[in-house]
């Protein structure tokens, strides 16, 4: 029989559709990918734009890719001259950056395109594969810049020319904190222009701001590169063995590993549609449970596909409300800040033929 479907989008558009089902739910969707979340930001509904923060933003994202980018080059000339191991591997964590940042960038820019038929919920997994294939080079660097380091501690460190290193590795930190200034600058600006009142928050801003804030903490971990190649310039110039340059480049050869594992956790979890640490399933189902109506609640599934873009769907027993799956989906909405939500809710006593895969809690 035809069974009539209520469906409330992001922007509050009501839409009345009638589909060939067996029975009657009631659907709510939450940032129709159409409109994108940002109820305020006309310019990314548009497709392929960006709105004048965004934009901002991007600017910033992208002076910094460039600078850092021909500060790479430069290090790593620097490293070569001045034959240091802890320079090669400060230099090898800003090419690390620079991936960090495009991908950024091309998150950003996926955020605002158009879904199509074939990819329709647009390329935003671009970003957790993107981040595997770029870990998996850093790995593979660091190890030979490691294996190169030891092979030097066995044979008898080189004694590198402690002042290019000093002029290269002092030029790093400047860099560096330039470039973490500006990236603190736009993510204090993302904060102050999406706050609009009443605790409203969008996942879309959300996500940049998580990406802007990995780009900082990565700009961080150079800042330590550059002090530890500071540190290694001096202690060799002031009289001590050339063996301090290969065991400074250990040290920044953890944090890069440190930070490349990271990127594999957090990209394969995505991969895997695992529930983001900020959206605990169980709290979702609280405030699920809690709303007004709702008698039961069932087939809960909570996940992400990509920085800021994160999904839920839940089925709901619910007293008769032709009002309630929007009302549900609004809350969740504003409690969370979540991108897509779905919610089907279901009569009383009717039967919910939802795939034995679902989690449960309390069943393992």
């Amino acid at each position: 029989m035809a069974a009539k479907h209520d469906h409330a989008h992001g922007d509050d558009h009501g839409h009345d559709h009638d589909h060939a089902h067996g029975s009657d739910h009631d659907h709510a969707r939450g940032g129709d990918p159409d409109h994108g979340l940002d109820d305020h930001a006309p310019a990314s509904k548009a497709g392929g734009t960006f709105t004048a923060g965004e934009a901002k933003q991007a600017k910033r994202l992208f002076i910094v890719l460039v600078t850092i980018a021909i500060f790479f080059v430069a290090e790593l000339a620097g490293a070569i001259a001045a034959k240091s191991e802890v320079l090669k591997v400060d230099a090898l964590h800003l090419l690390m950056d620079v991936f960090a940042l495009a991908m950024s960038l091309l998150a950003m820019r996926l955020a605002v395109r158009r879904p199509t038929a074939r990819f329709t919920f647009g390329l935003r997994r671009a970003e957790p594969v993107a981040a595997l294939f770029n870990a998996g080079l850093v790995m593979a660097a660091t190890a030979g810049i490691i294996r190169e380091g030891i092979a030097e501690l066995r044979t008898g460190a080189e004694s590198p020319n402690t002042g290019i290193m000093l002029v290269v590795a002092l030029g790093a930190l400047a860099v560096n904190g330039l470039s973490a200034w500006l990236i603190h600058g736009a993510i204090h600006h993302r904060e102050e222009g999406h706050a609009h009142g009443a605790g409203h928050t969008h996942g879309h801003g959300h996500g940049h701001a998580m990406n802007l804030r990995g780009a900082w903490l990565h700009l961080l971990g150079d800042t330590l590169g550059s002090l530890a190649a500071i540190v290694a310039a001096i202690v060799i110039r002031v009289g001590g063995p050339p063996s301090v340059d290969p065991i400074a480049s250990f040290f920044v050869a953890a944090i890069l590993i440190f930070g490349a594992l990271r990127l594999v956790r957090d990209g394969t979890l995505v991969l895997l549609e695992a529930a983001p640490p900020h959206l605990p399933v169980g709290a979702v189902r609280n405030v699920v449970s809690a709303f007004p109506g709702v008698l039961e609640v069932h087939d809960l599934h909570v996940w992400t596909l990509g920085a800021g873009h994160d999904a839920i769907t839940v089925h709901v027993r619910a007293k008769p409300d032709p009002e309630i799956a929007r009302r549900i989906s609004d809350k969740v909405r504003a409690s969370f800040g979540v991108e897509y939500v779905t919610v089907q809710v279901e009569s009383p006593d009717e039967e919910c033929d939802a795939p034995p895969s679902r989690y449960e809690p309390g069943v393992d």
